[in-house]
């Protein structure tokens, strides 16, 4: 069931698409190429400036993994030495709600604007860490609502410089993850965000989605913020899902997906806004990785939007939506199994179950999800 649009979404004004415009005209776009989901620019890679080096490989996983729109047979790709970014729509961009952690939350005496989580941190000194999504379409009641599975690697208590802001003890972040958002693609996708300034601004070299504004530096040919991906998974059938990954490598937050380095932000991007010295910003390292499950309510009532599959949590395998695999980076860059407490917004509608340090190939894994509202999955 595919929801309308008819909820009230944040109008922030016509500055994100004239910031957008500007900079999608100082790139180099070499080519333009439409898909059955979006329309692709072609940007020649060395206009964003030059490429920092890429990390080590990373090992594919065992048995198929998803395939990204562009790796299809018969895609068409850009010419030699460009990289894909998605076209924004510029309503989306004009009226998209407000990305905000889990503890930085809005008043709950009315619903419009309030984001739900079935969340997990885990206080830690990293550079990084992965997850492996599952890949539902969960239903959400309007085009504006979003729901989500991902990871934010986070550091807290920056002195950051905001615009006229004073100085002020905030949080940076880059982010990943899977998310239904008909808005910003007409289908669920990969999705990346940033913000350098505790969301207090989003804008070029500040804070966004994907590449709507200047920070996402694009690296691989075909896998790109905002990509669609296929298999999906079936309630009670198939499961498929998609391994995400952020690393700090000298100095810059790259993200791979599966065993693709896709792209990265950075860590000028963090330093900059903050009289600290870098390495006491993200581009020096995080402090608390998270895991969570988020759906946006853009309606006065409460959302019917589902999480993850829209089954609760203790449906398990098959059924409910769920992270695999959750682990952080330590500094010495080796990975550790997750292991964090969790706190749920409304139980009644959304729910997690968690299984970490459990000891099985599933590493520490957690079932995520619920129907919202009314209790009926899809609606």
């Amino acid at each position: 069931m595919i929801g309308t649009n008819t909820a009230t979404p944040t109008n922030r004004g016509n500055q994100h698409v004239e910031k957008t415009l500007k900079t999608r005209a100082g790139l180099n776009i070499v080519k333009t190429t439409t898909t059955d989901t979006q329309t692709i620019d072609w940007v020649a890679l060395d206009s964003q400036g030059k490429i920092a080096e890429l990390p080590p490989p990373r090992t594919p996983r065992e048995g198929p993994r998803p395939t990204a729109e562009l790796e299809q047979a018969g895609a068409e790709l850009g010419p030699a030495g460009t990289v894909p970014v998605s076209r924004t729509n510029l309503d989306y961009l004009t009226n998209a709600p407000k990305k905000v952690l889990p503890e930085i939350q809005f008043s709950k005496r009315q619903n419009a604007g309030v984001h739900w989580y079935c969340q997990a941190n885990q206080t830690v000194t990293n550079i990084g860490g992965t997850g492996t999504f599952s890949m539902f379409a969960p239903y959400t009641q309007s085009d504006a609502d979003f729901s989500l599975l991902q990871t934010a690697v986070t550091r807290h208590d920056v002195n950051i410089q905001a615009g006229r802001f004073p100085p002020f003890p905030g949080t940076q972040t880059v982010e990943a993850g899977w998310i239904n958002w008909k808005q910003q693609v007409a289908q669920p996708h990969l999705f990346t965000y940033y913000t350098s300034n505790n969301y207090v601004q989003e804008g070029n070299n500040q804070g966004g989605w994907n590449t709507d504004f200047t920070g996402w530096v694009q690296v691989d040919p075909t896998i790109h913020p905002g990509s669609v991906f296929t298999p999906l998974s079936i309630d009670g059938g198939a499961q498929n899902d998609l391994k995400i990954e952020y690393n700090l490598h000298k100095g810059n937050w790259w993200l791979a997906v599966e065993d693709k380095w896709i792209g990265y932000y950075p860590g000028s991007l963090f330093s900059t806004p903050s009289s600290d010295p870098a390495s006491s910003t993200l581009a020096g390292g995080s402090d608390t990785i998270y895991f969570y499950g988020e759906v946006t309510n853009n309606e006065e009532t409460l959302t019917t939007t589902d999480m993850g599959s829209g089954e609760f949590a203790n449906k398990g395998y098959g059924k409910a939506g769920y992270i695999f695999n959750i682990a952080y980076t330590n500094p010495q860059n080796v990975s550790k199994p997750f292991n964090g407490p969790w706190r749920d917004s409304d139980t009644s509608r959304y729910t997690h179950e968690s299984h970490f340090l459990s000891g099985t190939k599933r590493g520490s894994y957690a079932f995520i999800g619920g129907p919202g509202a009314g209790g009926k999955i899809g609606g």
